[in-house]
């Protein structure tokens, strides 16, 4: 009996231990937020969902960017919802970021509708979609990620520059280190050429975070903060292409250890809410787990940064001009 005892004991200590060590950091913020507005695409489910209910409970208003408005207006109810405050604001506004002239459409009608805006939050995204072109032209897994982001930022920063404080987040991933200098050029340079799903994303999120270091630079006397964020492994509908996961009977399979080793939503959001709120004005930076860390050489590299912001405004100079925005 006593040996039973022990080993439920041992067992559930393990458990709880690495629930707690892959559970990450912790925002421990205690900043208000009341009435500053903020921007968060993919925000009707998964992180960016559980960071919009964050935001709310600290008073924010917020934008909920999505490319379903019903999935949208489903988790506006759900937050609310939750709220002791129910005056609380939340506009639902439809974005699809694979289509240029709803980046701009919903850029414009932000800009004729708040005088300022506090944050932006880049945040939706895609793993493992098939590969196929978007109606511009471009790879839909690199313009989902990165060059949808890349336009909307652009298109509000006269908004951004507005506020007291500012703060872009571009949401990133560990997988920024798995690629390398070619295959960010070969990704970039030839939308229609077939690569690995893994590279693909790799790419899309290395880009992010050279896009946060340069940026931020152009930004550098200017009240505007730009970071990036890597909320982890989490637990949401970003697998949704991805086999191992989509398969009912295989994810079952691995229900038991991905309970213990990934993330909540609410657990991903931390690092970006970390962000959203510190006192520290640092920018150009790589977050994780609620703290600063080194990317990888390539994204730290400036020279690198440069060259690929200017790559990008080539291959979207059919589309897109930066020279008055920044």
């Amino acid at each position: 009996m006593w040996k039973c005892i022990a080993g439920t004991i041992i067992v559930g200590s393990v458990a709880y231990t690495l629930i707690k060590y892959f559970a990450g950091g912790v925002c421990h913020c205690t900043t208000r937020l009341d009435g500053l507005v903020i921007v968060i695409t993919g925000a009707s489910s998964g992180i960016g969902k559980a960071l919009a209910l964050e935001l709310a409970q600290r008073g924010a208003t917020l934008v909920l960017a999505c490319r379903d408005v019903e999935k949208g207006l489903n988790a506006k109810t759900y937050i609310l919802s939750q709220l002791k405050n129910k005056n609380i604001k939340i506009f639902v506004k439809h974005l699809d970021l694979c289509n240029i002239s709803s980046i701009v459409k919903f850029s414009d009608t932000l800009n004729n509708e708040f005088s300022e805006i506090y944050g932006l939050v880049n945040n939706a995204g895609v793993f493992y979609h098939p590969q196929g072109l978007t109606k511009d032209g471009y790879e839909i897994t690199l313009q989902t990620n990165y060059l949808g982001h890349f336009i909307l930022t652009h298109h509000l920063l006269n908004l951004l520059k507005k506020s007291v404080h500012a703060r872009i987040i571009n949401l990133s991933s560990e997988a920024h280190r798995n690629v390398n200098i070619y295959d960010l050029k070969a990704v970039t340079k030839c939308q229609n050429e077939f690569r690995s799903h893994f590279v693909a994303y790799g790419v899309s999120k290395l880009a992010l975070v050279l896009f946060t270091k340069e940026l931020s630079k152009k930004l550098s006397n200017t009240n505007v903060i730009v970071n990036s964020a890597n909320p982890g492994n989490v637990e949401t509908k970003i697998f949704r292409n991805f086999p191992p996961l989509s398969n009912p009977w295989l994810y079952a399979l691995q229900w038991p250890i991905r309970c213990l080793v990934v993330k909540s939503p609410k657990q991903g959001a931390q690092t970006v809410l970390h962000c959203l709120l510190t006192s520290n004005r640092s920018t150009g930076q790589y977050y994780s787990d609620c703290k600063l860390v080194l990317p990888s050489p390539i994204a730290a590299n400036d020279k690198i940064a440069k060259e690929y912001y200017e790559l990008t405004l080539e291959i979207l100079s059919d589309w897109f001009t930066t020279e008055s925005e920044c």
